[in-house]
């Protein structure tokens, strides 16, 4: 199967935000069609169980998590990618995770930082 090009657009099965802020998209698609790093760890604030949850996935099936390199489909680079291990079950979840935000209080000044 050959990588999407720029100008093509897919339709996920499953589109949905999550109580906690997460857009979970669901696509039945060959891991070639998505521009991901297993390397990668992805932004924001998650756990490799609650993306494999959010992803639909039982965790006891070989799920494997990296991050969009780029933009794609809509999903800005840096959202969670995440697999089965196995190219007959060609299903991939890009999930944004939302962005931690941790405050902390000093007598003088309150800060927040992104995580």
């Amino acid at each position: 199967m050959s990588p999407l090009s720029s100008t093509q657009s897919l339709t996920p099965f499953y589109d949905a935000t999550a109580t906690d802020g997460a857009r979970i998209a669901r696509y039945a698609v060959a891991l070639d069609q998505i521009p991901a790093d297993f390397f990668a760890d992805p932004d924001g604030a998650w756990t490799f169980e609650g993306l494999a949850e959010a992803a639909g996935f039982a965790i006891d099936a070989g799920v494997a998590v990296g991050a969009l390199r780029r933009s794609f489909n809509g999903h800005p680079a840096g959202s969670a990618v995440v697999t089965l291990n196995a190219a007959s079950r060609p299903f991939i979840a890009i999930i944004e995770c939302p962005v931690a935000f941790v405050c902390t209080a000093d007598d003088a000044e309150r800060a927040a930082s992104a995580a």
